[in-house]
């Protein structure tokens, strides 16, 4: 018997059809290690194991090799490959097929796999699944496999998998700094080690994927034969454009988002990465976004990070969003939802290109020239949500002042966030629509009050510190909804109102 097992075993291996994986695999032993434990062959039971992580991140490559490494122990096995381009019933049932000849050479549907597929130990890989329906119908149940078979999925959706049920999820992650100079350089270099004349440029490009396999390959190509000069100029050039390989894999996951989740990733791209989750979602609930499950949606799919409830993402794709954003109007910015580059903001509200389409504006006063803002300049944005003018320094330094013309006003119907930094006027403009504010940032101001008879119904939080002449603050009657109130460093300021 033992010698007959192990006949068995020989043929197995030798009969065993392999993946190509390539050869430029960088990292693979230790997914492999990981992936060994979670599968854990020995258990006689039917498990599931779900593979996730952002597009690029290599989950089909890792799905191919842990095929090839384990596949010999089943019975038979499959590799459904790319299955999110499958939705259609006719599709489906390909796969059916497909998954039968390849474990058992016949040609039929959904009832045979129950019926027979019960009989052998398989392992099956369902790979960038995107939808429920499609795990339904080729593994949708236990029951269909006999113990001991191994599904493995992968797919950019956390969520789907905790939905469908798996036995484990594994992330792929990225590449850490000394793996994605290896796989780089096999690309850029033809060898695992770098030139040294590239040294000094080797840290913008490993900078840039942020250990994002796709991007390493992607950019060690381009690169090949290339000279120094050639290289910085291909570099800067990266600041302004996206290379299409990448945008179109991590565009994937963008395109698969609701209206409201698009908006939210947008928004975190363009202005809030590495803002507090509480404060940015006041504000996007505040713009009828639903901000905790659209935030959750991106965190299952890869497009959102939180750590110390920060809001986080990889910096390729805060470059989609920002690219989404552009090509909304190349050629003019005043024509696009969200502006945050302070050429682009100096551009438009200097030459009044500003439309109807801006939704939000970021200014960093400290990277900005000195700026006139006029009401001619705002008098279209009729749909602006969100106005920050800052400075990244401390309060105490002197914030260089934004000259306004005479009787500026700005719309503010729909303005729910608006963070000025060195304000300079005694209050908000007599025009102000303040009903649908939810963050009100006026620090280092020049604010004696914010203005009379006016409602902040909607108001959450409201920040004036540092404004030295601030006399008085609103009656809490008309901000019923104030829930922080930040008035340091407010010197003229003797006393609250009562609660």
């Amino acid at each position: 018997m033992f010698v007959k097992k192990i006949a068995n075993d020989i043929r197995k291996r030798l009969n065993c059809k392999i993946l190509h994986v390539g050869e430029n695999i960088v990292g693979m032993d230790f997914h492999l290690d990981k992936l060994k434990a979670l599968i854990n062959i020995k258990l006689k039971e039917v498990r599931m194991i779900g593979i996730y992580g952002i597009g690029g991140i290599g989950k089909t490559i890792i799905a191919k090799a842990i095929c090839n490494s384990i596949s010999y122990q089943f019975d038979g096995w499959s590799f459904l490959e790319n299955i999110r381009e499958t939705k259609n019933y006719s599709g489906l049932l390909q796969l059916q097929q497909k998954l039968l000849s390849d474990i058992l050479n016949i040609d039929e549907g959904i009832n045979v796999i129950k019926d027979r597929l019960h009989s052998k130990r398989v392992l099956i890989v369902v790979d960038h699944v995107d939808s429920l329906c499609q795990l339904e119908c080729i593994v949708g149940s236990r029951d269909w496999f006999c113990p001991g078979s191994r599904i493995i999925i992968t797919t950019r959706d956390k969520h789907l998998l905790d939905v469908h049920g798996v036995d484990e999820a594994y992330e792929a992650k990225e590449l850490n700094y000394k793996e994605s100079i290896e796989l780089f350089s096999r690309y850029a270099f033809k060898q695992s080690s770098l030139k040294d004349e590239y040294k000094n440029l080797l840290n913008h490009a490993i900078g840039y994927a942020k250990g994002l396999p796709l991007a390493l390959k992607v950019l060690g190509v381009f690169l090949y034969n290339k000279t120094v000069p050639e290289w910085k100029s291909s570099l800067c050039k990266l600041k302004q454009k996206f290379p299409m390989e990448i945008e179109s894999v991590l565009q994937i996951s963008f395109d698969g988002l609701d209206d409201m989740e698009k908006d939210i990733f947008l928004d975190i791209a363009c202005f809030f990465k590495g803002k507090d989750k509480d404060f940015v979602s006041r504000i996007l609930d505040g713009c009828n976004f639903f901000a905790e499950i659209g935030i959750r949606v991106l965190v299952d799919n890869g497009l959102l990070t939180i750590s110390n409830n920060k809001l986080d993402m990889h910096d390729l794709l805060q470059h989609l969003g920002w690219e989404i954003v552009r090509k909304q109007c190349l050629k003019e910015p005043g024509k696009r939802t969200r502006l945050w580059e302070g050429e682009d903001v100096y551009r438009v509200l200097t030459r009044n290109t500003g439309t109807e389409a801006i939704e939000g504006i970021i200014l960093d006063l400290s990277m900005s020239k000195q700026i006139e803002f006029s009401t001619k300049a705002f008098k279209r944005m009729k749909r602006l949500r969100l106005l920050k003018v800052h400075q990244d320094a401390l309060y105490d330094v002197q914030i260089p002042k934004v000259r306004l013309t005479r009787g500026f006003r700005f719309p503010s119907y729909e303005l729910r966030y608006l963070h000025w930094d060195g304000y300079p006027k005694k209050s908000l403009p007599s025009s102000f629509h303040a009903e649908n504010l939810v963050d009100l940032s006026l620090q280092s101001s020049g604010i004696r009050k914010l203005c009379d008879k006016k409602v902040f119904e909607n108001l959450k939080v409201l920040n004036v510190s540092y404004s030295l002449d601030l006399i008085e603050i609103p009656d809490f009657s008309i901000v019923p909804n104030l829930e922080i109130l930040i008035v340091k460093g407010c010197r003229k300021l003797r006393t609250l109102p009562r609660a």
